[in-house]
């Protein structure tokens, strides 16, 4: 049986995934695509196509997943940026099947596919309402086929947690679901989960999960305040969040940002730079708030592919913060812990 942690979020989708001996873990834009495969595409004679994307049939319709995949396919992209009642959307549903689909296919494996899957929440929509949702989406198989071969995803053990509780586990437990930092049990930590639409605060306490405050900020406001600014200059621009996001993280480390759309080339570095400061101090303002006093914890902890992102930020306020290792990918993989550890409590 397979063990998944799934992190599907407004911008980002994080997985990792334990078969056997085998892990495989990754991170996506999230974003997917409705592919038409009876349309006749022309291409020159002689020259190579583009590499083809995997394909996912499900609910008598086809996908494709991940923004790279979308553009490829010559897709259109369908997303998650909603934050207002993200959990009773179609599309959230679909996008969250998409990526349990592709997540129990990373290995290899096709056909009948057994899974212990673990999924997480933003501390805002960690409600009763929210876990029985997730349960009825995966109450029955997911059945559907990638690249023609036969899939049917058998949802084991499904387990539902906030994010930033899985933050917490992923630097308490081994990838093994065993302790690896005792000292943890006896701090108070504060979890920073910095996502692409909310920035998610956590309290535990001894292990137990006290108090969560979430803050409605993120890369996801970066783009939209770019892409305003850029449509004043240009109102032909027809971008999406998804174009700005994939040509930023290719620029990634430059000294200098550049957005481009058709015969459109613009110096954005100072446009990104102000829209970063301006959500900035939300989030900071936001933190503070909530938490006027962060003396008392023995250890803040920041995730969250945001939080990579605002690293420097986060860095010049509290130089004492611990940064998760691979903070974007820290959520999926404190998930997968959660259900090793819970198996290993059973049993």
């Amino acid at each position: 049986m397979l063990t998944i942690g799934l992190d599907v979020g407004n911008g980002s989708i994080g997985l990792f995934v334990r078969d056997g001996d085998t892990l495989v873990q990754d991170t996506m834009p999230s974003v997917y695509g409705r592919v038409d495969l009876t349309r006749q595409v022309l291409s020159v004679p002689g020259k190579t196509a583009p590499n083809k994307a995997d394909v996912f049939a499900f609910g008598g319709e086809h996908f494709v997943l991940g923004y790279e995949n979308v553009y490829v396919m010559h897709s259109t992209p369908i997303g998650a940026y909603d934050r207002e009642q993200r959990y009773a959307s179609r599309q959230f549903e679909t996008l969250a099947k998409l990526a349990l689909l592709d997540a129990a296919t990373r290995t290899g494996r096709t056909g009948v596919i057994e899974v212990a899957v673990a999924c997480g929440t933003p501390s805002e929509d960690f409600t009763t309402r929210t876990v029985e949702i997730m349960q009825r989406w995966f109450s029955e198989p997911i059945t559907g086929a990638k690249n023609g071969e036969q899939v049917v995803v058998m949802i084991k053990r499904l387990e539902v947690i906030p994010q930033p509780f899985a933050v917490f586990l992923d630097a308490y437990l081994d990838q093994d679901g065993l302790v690896e930092d005792d000292e943890l049990e006896k701090q108070d930590v504060l979890v920073i989960d910095s996502g692409s639409g909310t920035l998610d605060l956590s309290e535990i306490h001894q292990l137990e999960l006290s108090k969560q405050a979430s803050i409605p900020a993120g890369l996801n406001d970066v783009y939209q305040i770019i892409l305003e600014e850029i449509r004043r200059e240009e109102p032909k621009v027809y971008a999406t969040a998804y174009d700005l996001e994939a040509q930023l993280r290719a620029q990634d480390g430059a000294q200098e940002f550049w957005f481009e759309y058709g015969a459109h080339r613009m110096n954005i570095t100072v446009l990104r730079e102000r829209a970063m400061q301006q959500v900035w101090d939300r989030m900071q303002q936001g933190i503070q708030y909530a938490y006027p006093d962060r003396s008392s914890f023995g250890r803040v902890i920041l995730a969250g592919g945001s939080g990579e992102a605002f690293r420097n930020y986060f860095l010049s306020w509290l130089p004492s913060i611990r940064i998760a290792l691979e903070p974007q990918l820290a959520v999926a993989r404190g998930l997968y812990k959660y259900v090793l550890a819970q198996e290993h409590e059973e049993s």
